[in-house]
């Protein structure tokens, strides 16, 4: 993993903030834990707007379900000023197809009803559960 989170992180995380979600806030604080360093596969990924990173997300080791064959998105957020223009899809696809290679099963936790119904869009199962509130597995032809 990068040894430092993207030039403008703590804007985005301060937009973020005053929309009264704090999942970037724990991301700085992992990453500067080092909370993912023994997950060799975790990975954050920015997309770029007008010089500054306008969305972020990651891929790591679901903690709540260890298994090699589930991977995690997390810390997905996109700067309002951004949204309903493809920036969380790509964002998002790229993410799942990363989380693809390393596993068939992925998880995630979507704790609002505008990122729950995201998650849906983008192909995702709901469940009910308090880990998670979504999944989506690999189809055998992938």
């Amino acid at each position: 993993m990068a040894a430092d989170l993207p030039d403008g992180f703590a804007d985005l995380a301060g937009a973020a903030r005053a929309e009264g979600y704090n999942f970037l806030d724990r991301l700085d604080a992992r990453w500067k834990n080092a909370a993912y360093d023994g997950d060799r596969d975790a990975s954050v990924f920015a997309v770029f707007g007008e010089d500054r990173p306008i969305a972020i997300g990651a891929q790591t080791h679901d903690e709540y379900d260890p298994s090699p064959d589930h991977r995690r998105l997390r810390h997905f957020y996109v700067h309002p000023d951004f949204r309903r223009n493809g920036v969380g899809r790509t964002l998002a696809g790229a993410l799942i197809q990363e989380a693809f290679q390393l596993a068939p099963h992925l998880h995630l936790r979507a704790t609002h009803d505008l990122s729950r119904a995201f998650w849906d869009a983008m192909g995702f199962e709901r469940v009910d559960r308090p880990d998670r509130s979504h999944r989506i597995s690999r189809s055998s032809g992938d």
